[in-house]
């Protein structure tokens, strides 16, 4: 066996032996729940997770990807994923349809929930400057559109 082929296999052994949560924490030294990943997000949006917190009966805490943004129709858009949601009491935040998923517009100076859906996964997007969410669910995908008020249908069950 060649020295190149006892590296390689050396190093597949390695690599399975490591566990993936452990290998997913230790980027960075970043805990994955951790309490930063709340108090950097805005006011209005921390009063609203707090208030979820209460109600799992722990501290705000959250994954990385828990919160993301996106600019579109001339406003940035905030959608919390309550999957990455630290939640003691999970049945607060997740039910058989999926996690609560919510979408707060965010003008610079305060935020107002838009949206807020049960599902498996919430997307934000922007097709041509317009804000949309793209749900997905059991029973298929859902899309939204931004009428410069709140979200709306665009088509029924893909």
């Amino acid at each position: 066996m060649s020295r190149a082929a006892i590296a390689a296999a050396l190093i597949a052994t390695a690599w399975c032996v490591v566990d993936p949560a452990q290998a997913r924490s230790a980027r960075g030294g970043e805990d994955p729940w951790a309490a930063e990943h709340i108090e950097g997000l805005p006011e209005d949006i921390r009063r609203d997770v707090r208030g979820h917190a209460k109600a799992c009966g722990n501290a705000a805490a959250a994954a990385h990807y828990f919160s993301v943004s996106i600019e579109a129709s001339g406003v940035r858009f905030r959608a919390q994923h309550f999957e990455d949601f630290s939640c003691a009491n999970r049945a607060v935040v997740c039910h058989a349809e999926g996690c609560l998923h919510e979408v707060f517009l965010d003008n610079g100076k305060r935020q107002r929930l838009v949206f807020s859906i049960y599902a498996r996964d919430v997307r934000l997007t922007n097709y041509g400057g317009v804000a949309g969410i793209e749900v997905v669910q059991d029973a298929g995908k859902r899309s939204f559109r931004w009428n410069g008020q709140r979200f709306v249908a665009t088509r029924g069950m893909d």
